[in-house]
């Protein structure tokens, strides 16, 4: 299948289908979240678009598909990875949230990320020796229908080699197709933001990474709860 244009540096659209093996589906296919669903379940990585920037995935509960994307992005061990699931609610099934309902129904679903102590479910391979876990709900509904579809939160980072830049389209990220066992094409993104990163406790947050919904996540902690801005980046 052709994929979605993405436009180049001379301001023309580059038309020419990928040189890849690996299925393309796009996110308007009746089919695609139940594919994608499919080849997570049977311990596949799918590179997919959410509401910030293009991502990898893969099932939580499969050790060797966690182990392939470090391998196919070459990121270090030390750098644990997010995970999302399809509503707020799902969230305690991941992590204690303690006292945060209210905070996490303000702030997602949305582009930022939420670093809160993991509970045990988690399979141990996650992010072993990491005690916390960031935890997402993008505001986007390919990416809330794959959760449901997988019955079970997925692994998301990057689409990218480890420390290159962020992908707002699936050509940015070509170097990595052939290692891929599905790309879902959702176009050209309009941003190259990822999320904000950020850790909250009972009394306090820190922001680990500014990104898209920076001021809102601010305002809700700072402004409307109350929370002590723990960040080294303080505003």
């Amino acid at each position: 299948m052709m994929a979605r244009a993405c436009p180049v540096p001379n301001g023309e659209v580059n038309t020419k289908p990928p040189q890849t093996g690996t299925p393309i589906v796009t996110t308007t296919d009746e089919n695609a979240v139940q594919t994608a669903s499919d080849i997570l379940c049977r311990g596949g990585v799918v590179a997919l678009p959410t509401d910030t920037i293009y991502g990898v995935c893969c099932a939580v509960n499969n050790t060797n598909a966690i182990n392939k994307i470090y391998q196919i992005k070459g990121r270090s061990f030390s750098k644990p990875l997010a995970i999302c699931v399809s509503c707020v609610q799902e969230i305690p099934k991941c992590v204690d949230i303690g006292g945060s309902e209210t905070i996490l129904s303000k702030l997602l679903p949305g582009g930022v990320t939420i670093v809160l102590p993991r509970t045990s479910s988690l399979n141990p391979a996650l992010n072993p020796g990491f005690q916390t876990v960031g935890v997402r709900v993008p505001d986007y509904h390919f990416v809330l229908d794959l959760c449901t579809a997988v019955r079970g939160p997925i692994a998301l980072t990057s689409a990218n080699i480890s420390n290159g830049p962020n992908s707002t389209c699936i050509e940015e990220f070509k170097e990595i197709w052939d290692d891929l066992d599905l790309i879902v094409d959702g176009g050209q993104l309009p941003l190259s933001v990822g999320s904000t990163v950020v850790e909250i406790s009972d009394h306090s947050f820190s922001v680990i990474r500014p990104g898209r919904d920076y001021e809102k996540t601010l305002k809700v902690l700072s402004e409307e709860h109350h929370l002590e801005n723990r960040s080294s980046r303080v505003s």
